[in-house]
């Protein structure tokens, strides 16, 4: 195996957190995954950051943070609380960060151990020639790494962490005969309403987690708020998901960057951001709707 690859290039982190017994669990998870502690202001390669709605910094401080990532070309780890995301999803890019929302630390270890920034170096160097038995044997030994870590994390949190856990989710396409339980209806928004309400109806009687599909889910929700001129903000956006907050905001965060979704500016407050469809995505809906319609007979 090459040499670059017997040497790994350790990763450099520094922590922004409160009160004083976060900032030390944070850089202890920094630690554990192997990574350098460094002082905010100085060049790392992950910014890791904890606020909740109680502790929430003003808008100069979040400015200074998403400019330091911009210098840097710094990724930032931001765990908050729902009512806090607001604001750090208005004010820090959101293509360099990883947002968790009320979820263990454990969740953050595969970004900070640098498992996939090292496997993409070896896809560019190797070129495709390494013998395969010898490139097996490397991913091996970067999961097993990864799993050691894990199971430190868990051991710490498992002694005194009560942090909640996003439960793990697999994601199905909608149900097709869905549109044939609909009641014809005059007006399209009434009936996205009521398509909504169907889909929330099922958890009573199934898993959740058995027919999760955040991104549909996603897209129905704005349109229907769009429909009724309601803006709709980052964390009500999550709940309507009926996903695991960080789940949906990772999904938003695609979506977006996907060219999906559109980040629109609250004009009243600095400190939000609002989530619609883009003119392409409302447009696709429109076309998906009409198209359902004349299959089904249902006026949607």
């Amino acid at each position: 195996m090459s040499d670059h690859f017997n040497a790994r290039p350790r990763m450099s982190a520094a922590v922004i957190a409160t009160p004083a017994a976060r900032l030390q669990e944070l850089e202890t998870l920094a630690r554990e995954c192997g990574c350098l502690l460094r002082q905010f202001g100085e060049e790392c390669d992950f910014l890791l950051i904890a606020r909740s709605s109680e502790t929430e910094p003003d808008v100069h401080v979040w400015s200074d943070i998403a400019n330091y990532l911009d210098i840097y070309d710094t990724e930032a780890l931001v765990w908050s609380d729902l009512d806090a995301i607001d604001a750090a999803y208005a004010a820090l890019p959101a293509g360099r960060c990883h947002f968790f929302i009320d979820t263990a630390d454990w969740q953050a270890v595969a970004i900070l151990s640098g498992i996939g920034r090292r496997l993409q170096r070896y896809k560019v160097h190797e070129g495709g020639q390494q013998d395969e038995t010898v490139a097996l044997h490397w991913i091996s030994s970067e999961l097993a790494d990864f799993a050691r870590t894990l199971a430190r994390i868990a051991e710490q949190e498992e002694a005194g962490s009560s942090s909640v856990r996003d439960k793990p989710v697999g994601f199905r396409s909608a149900p097709q005969g869905l549109l044939d339980n609909m009641v014809k209806a005059k007006a399209r928004p009434r009936n996205i309403r009521a398509m909504i309400k169907l889909r929330r109806m099922r958890d009573r009687f199934f898993d959740p987690a058995l027919f999760a599909d955040p991104g549909w889910d996603i897209l129905l929700d704005l349109y229907a708020a769009q429909d009724k001129g309601k803006a709709v903000s980052v964390s009500s956006l999550c709940i309507a998901a009926a996903v695991p907050p960080t789940t949906a905001l990772r999904w938003i965060t695609n979506m977006t960057e996907a060219g999906l979704l559109i980040r629109v500016q609250d004009p009243g407050d600095a400190r939000r951001v609002f989530i619609e469809l883009s003119p392409d995505t409302r447009q696709q809906l429109e076309t998906y709707f009409e198209a359902a319609s004349a299959m089904s007979g249902v006026a949607i």
